[in-house]
Protein backbone atom coordinates (compact mmCIF):
# COMPACT_ATOMS: atom_id res chain seq x y z
CA UNK A 1 0.00 0.00 0.00
CA UNK A 2 1.55 3.31 -0.63
CA UNK A 3 0.78 6.15 1.83
CA UNK A 4 -0.46 8.23 -0.40
CA UNK A 5 -0.77 9.33 -4.55
CA UNK A 6 -0.73 12.62 -6.10
CA UNK A 7 -2.74 12.55 -9.27
CA UNK A 8 -3.05 15.03 -12.25
CA UNK A 9 0.20 16.96 -11.86
CA UNK A 10 2.87 18.33 -14.13
CA UNK A 11 5.93 16.32 -13.56
CA UNK A 12 9.27 17.95 -13.52
CA UNK A 13 12.42 15.54 -13.68
CA UNK A 14 14.92 18.18 -12.78
CA UNK A 15 16.91 17.60 -16.49
CA UNK A 16 15.77 20.90 -17.80
CA UNK A 17 12.75 18.93 -20.00
CA UNK A 18 8.94 19.77 -20.77
CA UNK A 19 6.69 18.50 -18.15
CA UNK A 20 4.61 15.44 -18.41
CA UNK A 21 1.29 14.99 -16.81
CA UNK A 22 1.05 11.64 -14.62
CA UNK A 23 0.79 10.45 -11.06
CA UNK A 24 3.62 9.87 -8.47
CA UNK A 25 3.28 6.87 -5.56
CA UNK A 26 5.05 7.38 -1.78
CA UNK A 27 5.37 4.52 0.45
CA UNK A 28 7.78 4.95 3.34
CA UNK A 29 8.88 7.73 2.44
CA UNK A 30 10.28 6.57 -1.01
CA UNK A 31 9.16 7.57 -4.26
CA UNK A 32 7.34 4.01 -5.78
CA UNK A 33 6.12 5.21 -8.61
CA UNK A 34 6.19 7.60 -11.64
CA UNK A 35 3.82 7.96 -14.70
CA UNK A 36 0.46 6.50 -15.27
CA UNK A 37 -0.30 4.54 -11.55
CA UNK A 38 -2.96 2.46 -11.35
CA UNK A 39 -6.12 3.86 -9.70
CA UNK A 40 -6.66 0.87 -8.00
CA UNK A 41 -3.34 0.58 -6.20
CA UNK A 42 -4.61 0.53 -2.49
CA UNK A 43 -3.35 4.13 -0.52
CA UNK A 44 -4.17 5.90 2.37
CA UNK A 45 -4.55 9.14 0.64
CA UNK A 46 -4.58 10.62 -2.46
CA UNK A 47 -4.24 14.11 -3.53
CA UNK A 48 -5.26 15.96 -6.80
CA UNK A 49 -2.60 18.08 -8.34
CA UNK A 50 -4.49 19.05 -10.59
CA UNK A 51 -2.90 22.44 -12.33
CA UNK A 52 0.16 22.27 -10.00
CA UNK A 53 3.76 21.13 -10.43
CA UNK A 54 6.20 18.49 -8.79
CA UNK A 55 9.64 18.70 -8.96
CA UNK A 56 13.23 16.88 -7.17
CA UNK A 57 13.61 18.90 -4.37
CA UNK A 58 16.75 21.72 -4.74
CA UNK A 59 19.87 21.09 -3.96
CA UNK A 60 21.54 24.38 -2.80
CA UNK A 61 24.76 24.28 -2.83
CA UNK A 62 25.78 27.58 -1.24
CA UNK A 63 24.65 28.09 1.84
CA UNK A 64 25.55 30.04 5.29
CA UNK A 65 23.35 28.36 8.10
CA UNK A 66 26.40 27.05 9.99
CA UNK A 67 24.93 29.27 12.60
CA UNK A 68 21.31 29.69 11.90
CA UNK A 69 20.63 25.48 11.73
CA UNK A 70 21.64 25.33 15.76
CA UNK A 71 18.38 27.02 16.43
CA UNK A 72 16.40 26.64 13.45
CA UNK A 73 16.40 23.49 11.89
CA UNK A 74 14.13 24.08 9.55
CA UNK A 75 16.82 26.91 8.22
CA UNK A 76 13.92 29.09 7.02
CA UNK A 77 12.96 30.15 4.48
CA UNK A 78 14.83 27.52 2.05
CA UNK A 79 12.19 25.03 2.39
CA UNK A 80 9.63 27.29 1.70
CA UNK A 81 11.09 27.81 -2.14
CA UNK A 82 11.93 24.10 -2.36
CA UNK A 83 15.46 23.35 -1.01
CA UNK A 84 15.40 20.00 0.38
CA UNK A 85 19.39 19.70 1.39
CA UNK A 86 21.39 22.80 1.73
CA UNK A 87 25.24 22.59 1.71
CA UNK A 88 26.62 24.28 4.77
CA UNK A 89 30.18 25.64 5.58
CA UNK A 90 30.83 26.85 2.12
CA UNK A 91 33.97 29.45 1.88
CA UNK A 92 35.41 28.11 4.91
CA UNK A 93 33.27 30.22 6.98
CA UNK A 94 32.02 27.71 9.61
CA UNK A 95 31.44 27.42 13.08
CA UNK A 96 33.08 24.79 14.45
CA UNK A 97 35.65 23.54 15.30
CA UNK A 98 35.56 26.65 17.82
CA UNK A 99 37.61 27.08 21.33
CA UNK A 100 34.53 28.52 24.34
CA UNK A 101 37.59 31.53 24.13
CA UNK A 102 37.22 32.21 20.04
CA UNK A 103 33.16 32.04 20.34
CA UNK A 104 32.69 35.87 20.34
CA UNK A 105 35.80 36.23 17.48
CA UNK A 106 33.64 33.58 15.23
CA UNK A 107 30.81 35.53 15.58
CA UNK A 108 32.26 39.15 15.08
CA UNK A 109 33.49 37.38 11.63
CA UNK A 110 30.56 36.27 10.44
CA UNK A 111 29.21 39.98 11.24
CA UNK A 112 31.81 41.35 9.25
CA UNK A 113 31.98 38.80 6.42
CA UNK A 114 28.26 37.84 6.00
CA UNK A 115 26.37 40.49 7.48
CA UNK A 116 24.73 38.52 10.17
CA UNK A 117 23.04 39.99 13.03
CA UNK A 118 25.27 39.97 16.20
CA UNK A 119 22.37 39.84 18.50
CA UNK A 120 21.17 37.09 16.54
CA UNK A 121 24.11 35.01 16.69
CA UNK A 122 24.46 35.88 20.50
CA UNK A 123 21.06 35.24 21.45
CA UNK A 124 20.79 31.73 19.18
CA UNK A 125 23.83 29.49 18.80
CA UNK A 126 23.66 26.23 20.72
CA UNK A 127 27.05 26.18 21.55
CA UNK A 128 27.20 22.99 23.06
CA UNK A 129 30.27 21.45 20.63
CA UNK A 130 33.72 22.17 20.31
CA UNK A 131 35.05 19.67 17.62
CA UNK A 132 33.40 19.55 14.46
CA UNK A 133 32.36 16.00 15.43
CA UNK A 134 30.39 17.22 18.26
CA UNK A 135 28.82 20.00 15.73
CA UNK A 136 27.70 17.35 13.24
CA UNK A 137 26.14 15.18 16.40
CA UNK A 138 24.37 18.66 17.68
CA UNK A 139 22.57 19.11 14.86
CA UNK A 140 21.97 15.38 14.16
CA UNK A 141 20.60 15.40 18.17
CA UNK A 142 18.15 18.75 17.07
CA UNK A 143 17.20 17.51 14.15
CA UNK A 144 16.79 19.53 10.70
CA UNK A 145 13.89 19.78 8.42
CA UNK A 146 16.39 19.60 4.95
CA UNK A 147 18.90 17.31 4.32
CA UNK A 148 22.07 19.37 5.48
CA UNK A 149 25.58 18.64 4.18
CA UNK A 150 28.81 20.44 5.99
CA UNK A 151 32.05 21.45 4.56
CA UNK A 152 34.62 21.64 7.40
CA UNK A 153 35.89 25.38 7.08
CA UNK A 154 39.64 26.59 6.55
CA UNK A 155 39.21 29.83 8.43
CA UNK A 156 37.97 28.10 11.76
CA UNK A 157 40.47 25.33 11.81
CA UNK A 158 42.53 27.96 11.37
CA UNK A 159 41.82 29.73 14.41
CA UNK A 160 41.13 26.90 16.62
CA UNK A 161 44.84 26.10 16.21
CA UNK A 162 46.69 29.48 15.63
CA UNK A 163 44.15 31.93 17.82
CA UNK A 164 44.43 35.56 17.41
CA UNK A 165 47.43 34.92 15.08
CA UNK A 166 45.01 33.19 12.50
CA UNK A 167 43.84 36.85 10.33
CA UNK A 168 48.04 38.23 10.84
CA UNK A 169 49.95 35.35 9.65
CA UNK A 170 51.12 32.69 7.79
CA UNK A 171 51.31 29.22 9.85
CA UNK A 172 54.25 26.66 10.98
CA UNK A 173 54.71 23.78 9.52
CA UNK A 174 54.14 22.35 12.69
CA UNK A 175 50.60 24.52 12.81
CA UNK A 176 49.84 23.32 9.50
CA UNK A 177 50.22 19.64 10.67
CA UNK A 178 47.57 20.44 13.46
CA UNK A 179 45.01 21.76 11.20
CA UNK A 180 45.71 18.62 8.47
CA UNK A 181 44.87 16.17 12.06
CA UNK A 182 41.25 18.72 12.55
CA UNK A 183 40.51 18.43 8.86
CA UNK A 184 41.24 14.43 8.96
CA UNK A 185 38.74 14.12 11.95
CA UNK A 186 36.33 16.60 10.54
CA UNK A 187 36.25 13.89 7.56
CA UNK A 188 36.13 11.01 9.76
CA UNK A 189 33.20 12.36 11.27
CA UNK A 190 30.88 13.18 8.44
CA UNK A 191 32.48 16.42 6.30
CA UNK A 192 31.84 16.53 2.65
CA UNK A 193 34.74 18.29 2.05
CA UNK A 194 36.94 21.02 3.09
CA UNK A 195 35.88 24.88 2.05
CA UNK A 196 38.39 28.08 2.06
CA UNK A 197 38.49 31.42 0.76
CA UNK A 198 41.02 33.49 -1.02
CA UNK A 199 38.67 36.63 -1.81
CA UNK A 200 39.76 40.12 -1.31
CA UNK A 201 36.55 41.22 -0.36
CA UNK A 202 36.62 38.58 2.83
CA UNK A 203 37.45 40.51 6.17
CA UNK A 204 36.24 39.87 9.24
CA UNK A 205 36.49 41.14 12.99
CA UNK A 206 38.03 44.62 12.98
CA UNK A 207 38.68 44.76 9.19
CA UNK A 208 41.18 41.63 9.41
CA UNK A 209 41.26 38.97 6.54
CA UNK A 210 39.44 36.03 6.72
CA UNK A 211 42.40 33.79 8.38
CA UNK A 212 42.13 31.61 5.65
CA UNK A 213 43.45 34.55 3.24
CA UNK A 214 46.82 34.35 4.71
CA UNK A 215 47.06 30.46 3.99
CA UNK A 216 50.25 29.76 1.69
CA UNK A 217 50.08 27.75 -1.36
CA UNK A 218 51.72 24.89 0.90
CA UNK A 219 49.50 25.25 3.68
CA UNK A 220 46.51 24.53 1.02
CA UNK A 221 48.30 21.98 -0.34
CA UNK A 222 48.66 20.08 2.40
CA UNK A 223 44.72 20.89 3.52
CA UNK A 224 43.41 19.67 0.40
CA UNK A 225 45.89 16.95 0.96
CA UNK A 226 43.68 15.48 3.17
CA UNK A 227 40.91 14.45 1.07
CA UNK A 228 43.28 13.03 -1.35
CA UNK A 229 44.52 10.72 1.60
CA UNK A 230 40.96 9.54 2.48
CA UNK A 231 39.44 9.38 -1.10
CA UNK A 232 36.35 11.34 -0.20
CA UNK A 233 35.25 15.15 0.09
CA UNK A 234 35.21 17.96 -2.51
CA UNK A 235 37.23 21.16 -2.04
CA UNK A 236 34.97 24.32 -2.27
CA UNK A 237 37.32 27.43 -2.51
CA UNK A 238 35.66 31.05 -3.13
CA UNK A 239 38.73 32.29 -5.64
CA UNK A 240 40.76 35.40 -5.28
CA UNK A 241 43.53 36.45 -6.81
CA UNK A 242 46.26 34.40 -5.27
CA UNK A 243 44.86 31.02 -6.61
CA UNK A 244 44.41 31.15 -10.56
CA UNK A 245 42.82 28.11 -11.98
CA UNK A 246 45.90 26.78 -12.94
CA UNK A 247 47.11 26.17 -9.10
CA UNK A 248 43.49 25.13 -8.82
CA UNK A 249 44.36 22.21 -11.11
CA UNK A 250 47.22 20.94 -9.81
CA UNK A 251 45.38 20.23 -6.59
CA UNK A 252 42.40 19.08 -8.29
CA UNK A 253 45.29 16.64 -9.75
CA UNK A 254 47.56 15.83 -6.91
CA UNK A 255 44.86 14.38 -4.91
CA UNK A 256 41.95 13.48 -7.58
CA UNK A 257 39.46 14.83 -5.50
CA UNK A 258 36.75 17.23 -7.36
CA UNK A 259 37.16 20.90 -6.78
CA UNK A 260 34.46 23.23 -6.43
CA UNK A 261 35.39 27.12 -7.79
CA UNK A 262 33.04 29.84 -6.59
CA UNK A 263 32.14 32.59 -6.64
CA UNK A 264 32.63 33.06 -10.78
CA UNK A 265 30.07 36.42 -11.12
CA UNK A 266 30.42 39.09 -14.04
CA UNK A 267 32.37 42.23 -13.38
CA UNK A 268 31.41 44.55 -15.56
CA UNK A 269 35.19 46.42 -14.54
CA UNK A 270 36.46 43.10 -15.66
CA UNK A 271 34.28 41.73 -18.07
CA UNK A 272 35.98 39.04 -19.17
CA UNK A 273 37.63 37.32 -16.11
CA UNK A 274 34.52 35.33 -15.13
CA UNK A 275 34.69 34.10 -18.36
CA UNK A 276 38.19 33.37 -18.67
CA UNK A 277 38.04 31.24 -15.44
CA UNK A 278 35.13 29.03 -16.92
CA UNK A 279 37.11 28.56 -20.06
CA UNK A 280 40.24 27.26 -17.98
CA UNK A 281 38.03 25.00 -16.21
CA UNK A 282 36.44 23.20 -18.80
CA UNK A 283 39.98 22.99 -20.41
CA UNK A 284 41.13 21.18 -17.22
CA UNK A 285 37.84 18.90 -17.12
CA UNK A 286 39.14 17.93 -20.73
CA UNK A 287 42.26 16.68 -19.04
CA UNK A 288 40.51 14.84 -16.91
CA UNK A 289 40.36 16.87 -13.52
CA UNK A 290 37.03 17.47 -11.42
CA UNK A 291 36.81 21.04 -11.44
CA UNK A 292 33.20 22.92 -11.58
CA UNK A 293 32.36 26.93 -11.66
CA UNK A 294 29.60 27.90 -9.11
CA UNK A 295 27.85 30.48 -10.79
CA UNK A 296 24.37 32.24 -9.71
CA UNK A 297 21.70 31.76 -12.07
CA UNK A 298 19.98 35.41 -11.39
CA UNK A 299 21.81 38.31 -10.63
CA UNK A 300 23.87 39.12 -6.83
CA UNK A 301 21.77 42.21 -5.18
CA UNK A 302 23.07 43.48 -1.82
CA UNK A 303 21.94 45.72 0.59
CA UNK A 304 23.91 47.55 3.05
CA UNK A 305 24.27 50.72 5.27
CA UNK A 306 27.13 53.08 5.70
CA UNK A 307 27.31 52.17 8.90
CA UNK A 308 28.92 48.59 7.86
CA UNK A 309 29.50 48.55 3.77
CA UNK A 310 30.40 45.17 2.85
CA UNK A 311 30.77 46.03 -0.57
CA UNK A 312 33.87 47.98 0.18
CA UNK A 313 35.96 45.38 2.27
CA UNK A 314 37.30 44.63 -0.85
CA UNK A 315 38.66 48.21 -1.78
CA UNK A 316 40.29 48.71 1.72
Amino acid sequence: MSDFIIDNVDIYDGSGGKPVMGSVAVSDDRITAVGQVSSTIPVETRIDGKGLALAPGIIDSHTHFDAQVTWDPMVTPSPEHGVTTALIGNCGFTIAPCRPADRELTMQNLVRVEGMSLEALRAGINWEFESFDDYLALIERQGVGPNIAAFVGHSSVRTYVMGSDAPLRSATVAEVESMRRLVAAAMDAGAVGFATSTSPAHNGADGNPMPSRLAEHSELQALVGVLGDKERGAFMLTKGGPTPVPFLETLAADTGRPVVVAALLHNSTDPDAVFNDLEAITAAQGRGHAMWGQVSACPLSTEFTLLAPYPFEALT
